[in-house]
């Protein structure tokens, strides 16, 4: 019985152990998703901090369009998931609006307790300062390349 209880307690540490190495590596997995995704969505709509993108007319105002992520972010890796969290969530939105641009975009972020509650009775619960990430801009369609009548190039 001895010798259960130690083979159980000796598992329990390794994986003790391990699991802040098992929880970063997840974390950089699930950013490398998010910005292969991110960079095929950007192919599909343009993004600018400015009121209007270069060359290419406003045709049609859909709306705001809001992303915020889902994770509480304590640390710099979080935090950096959690930005790109919530411009998937833009981006994602604004496709379903029917846009092909995002103007005037902007970030925040917000800082509150976050309570970890675990899931063992052993662990007591875990409150430490998080942070929440919101990417916030207007979803808008705008014409896909300068038209022929504003002026003739390169006769």
């Amino acid at each position: 019985m001895a010798a259960v209880a130690a083979i159980i307690f000796v598992v329990l540490a390794l994986f003790g152990l391990a699991w802040p190495f098992l929880y970063t590596y997840r974390l950089k997995w699930r950013r490398i998703a998010l910005d292969k995704e991110i960079q095929y969505f950007q192919n599909r709509v343009a993004i600018a901090t400015s009121g209007a993108i270069p060359g290419r007319a406003t045709e049609q105002v859909l709306g705001p369009a809001t992303g915020i992520s889902r994770i509480p972010a304590s640390n710099d890796d979080e935090r950096k998931l959690a930005e790109r969290e919530a411009m998937h969530s833009l981006i994602k939105q604004a496709l379903q609006m029917g846009a092909n641009a995002i103007l005037d975009l902007k970030m925040a972020t917000e800082s509150y307790e976050h309570t970890d509650p675990r899931k063992l009775l052993v662990l007591p619960a875990v409150t430490f300062t998080a942070t929440k990430v919101t990417y916030a801009g207007t979803a808008v369609k705008v014409a896909l390349a300068d038209s022929p009548s504003e002026g003739q190039r390169g006769v």
